[in-house]
């Protein structure tokens, strides 16, 4: 489990939003599995509540500071099993007191929309009584330490924590970027010449060998503030100087190199090895190459056309806001009476502000057209539409960021039950039945190999066992969605969620339709390679043997008796 804080400006600080968004309130609950709030004196209702930490805000006057803290705890897949109501309220309240919060109200949710299940936590920063704000001091270190103890404590996967991590990790903002754009981040690029920077200011006597070493990489070193930036020698893109080490912040610079001084001459001069360019995190490949070479196309394309578009429309603006002035000093110039020289000033004022109205009309439209023809605006969201549309490729470059990802390709599987009226036929007769089907609509015919594996299973007509409880009954529908990581999210109309992930699918562990659809996923994908462990289904590695161990059972009617056990909970 992981936990983060969700940072606010006090202009932007709204409790009540966020309590609503938390119990899903526009979304009629869909996507939260479970909501509470505590410390109230509303009990559990949980809209009343909502108006007491309201009215508490509004008692406090003397800070003009943020009054809300949002805390974010995400789970494993795997631990869904373990995460009862009971242990996700017994969480919180351990976090709540290690945090210094246990006294004050908050609104809580789990939400299950995401290939990770996650915890919402808003908790009043006004103490309920002594109306004192509290904002716990270097709390990243306090919820880290909690974080592993409460793992072990409910035997939860055990993450990395900030002293486990890399030598020099991002910053919040800088690791939400790149979780967002799927791009390097620059605060990531200037990290990554970090060492090299440390060892040219070990041997520079004054500031203009570090501007050298620093320009090599395509960097500049420049006052802001009180302090010191590390800015890209080519763009905008700053980070703070302390950020990247310690040693370079004003204080101890100068006090190495005496007074601040700005790049020289010769420092202009230096032509740099290196610079940044937002590469893509994914591995690279022959895949990646080509669609990041596609989205910088398009993305030029739409570049120009917005610049286009917002020129025609000043251009435009401009004409009518000339043509009208000119007319109303022809129309003061007119020999009437007060009364009509007045009627008609504000007949000419209102046809001017009518035709601006209709320009602003034409260029939204057109505006809105252009976001149509380029429905993205980042890398991450670029391959997720080519994803979205069938293509294989690009979701394997989003699922590629810790190890390289082949496409998905495969066919029906032919070891599937007859009685249950399983296909015979391979992928690609199926793919040719799916591109001949009339009834649907050209964008649903170019589908990836999951999606149309789900599809196949929501049309089975199975026959009815009632002497087999394992016997497969179809669902009644199901929507799909991609994240930034290349997991398609099932979610069924039992409100059930299923995600695969490429290596493994994972279920709702609580939901007996996700995961009997989730097996049967599973075999479509690996045959009877296939395992489950827990809520996840795996591909079985042939150089592993699965022992059988109490607690263990068949989870499929077909399987042989010689073929490994599936490794589950008993329901």
């Amino acid at each position: 489990m992981i936990s983060r804080r969700i940072a606010k400006k006090p202009e932007n600080d709204n409790y009540r939003r966020l309590a609503n968004y938390i119990a899903d309130a526009g979304g009629k609950g869909e996507k939260c599995l479970l909501t509470w709030c505590a410390g109230c004196w509303a009990g559990d209702d949980y809209d009343l509540a909502i108006q007491e930490v309201a009215d508490t805000q509004d008692l406090s006057t003397r800070t003009t500071k943020e009054k809300t803290y949002h805390l974010i705890v995400s789970f494993r897949p795997e631990d869904e099993n373990t995460l009862t109501p009971e242990v996700l309220k017994e969480i919180e309240a351990e976090l709540a007191k290690a945090l210094g919060f246990e006294e004050h109200q908050r609104h809580c949710g789990v939400h299950k929309n995401t290939a990770n299940l996650h915890m919402h936590v808003a908790f009043n920063m006004i103490h309920p009584e002594k109306l004192t704000r509290h904002d716990p001091f270097r709390d990243y270190h306090t919820r880290d330490r909690f974080c592993r103890k409460l793992e072990k404590r409910f035997g939860l996967a055990i993450d990395h924590g900030r002293n486990q991590g890399p030598a020099q990790p991002l910053g919040d903002g800088a690791a939400t970027v790149e979780a967002h754009i799927g791009q390097q981040s620059f605060e990531s690029y200037a990290k990554d010449f970090r060492e090299s920077i440390l060892a040219s200011l070990e041997g520079a006597a004054d500031w203009q060998g570090l501007h050298q070493a620093l320009a090599l990489h395509g960097l500049e070193i420049k006052p802001h503030g009180n302090g010191l930036v590390i800015k890209d020698r080519y763009g905008k893109h700053t980070i703070k100087a302390s950020s990247l080490a310690r040693s370079l912040a004003k204080g101890n610079l100068e006090k190495h190199l005496g007074r601040f001084q700005p790049a020289g001459v010769a420092v202009h001069a230096i032509e740099s090895k290196d610079r940044y360019q937002a590469k893509p995190l994914q591995r690279q490949s022959p895949e990646r190459d080509k669609l990041f070479a596609e989205y910088r196309a398009c993305m030029a394309e739409r570049r120009k056309a917005l610049s286009a578009l917002r020129e025609e429309r000043a251009l435009r603006l401009e004409t009518i806001e000339r043509t009208w002035k000119r007319q109303l000093q022809e129309i003061g110039k007119m020999a009437l009476t007060k009364r009509d020289l007045y009627d008609l000033l504000k007949e000419a004022r209102q046809h001017g502000a009518k035709l601006r109205r209709q320009l602003g009309r034409e260029m939204d439209g057109r505006h809105e057209k252009l976001r149509e023809a380029f429905p993205y605006s980042s890398w991450s969201t670029f391959l997720r539409w080519e994803a979205e549309h069938g293509n294989e490729a690009a979701l394997a470059v989003l699922r590629s960021r810790k190890q390289a990802v082949e496409p998905e390709h495969g066919e029906v599987p032919r070891w599937c039950s007859s009685r249950r009226g399983f296909a015979r036929g391979t992928w690609e007769e199926r793919k040719r039945a799916i591109l001949g089907e009339s009834q649907l609509q050209p964008e649903e015919k170019r589908t990836l190999l999951s999606v149309a594996h789900m599809r196949y299973l929501l049309g089975l007509k199975a026959e009815a066992d009632a002497d087999n409880a394992l016997a497969f009954k179809p669902f009644q529908g199901f929507t799909y969605a991609i994240d930034s990581k290349g997991t398609v999210l099932f979610t069924l109309a039992s409100g059930g969620l299923i995600r695969d992930m490429g290596d493994q699918i994972v279920c709702s562990a609580h939901d007996p339709t996700a995961r009997q659809v989730s097996f049967r996923l599973a075999r479509l994908k690996w045959g009877k390679e296939a395992v489950r462990e827990g809520n996840r289904g795996l591909l079985l590695k042939r150089d592993i043997t699965l022992a059988c161990q109490p607690g263990l059972e068949h989870q499929h009617p077909d399987l042989d008796p010689g073929q490994p056990r599936l490794i589950g909970l008993n329901r």
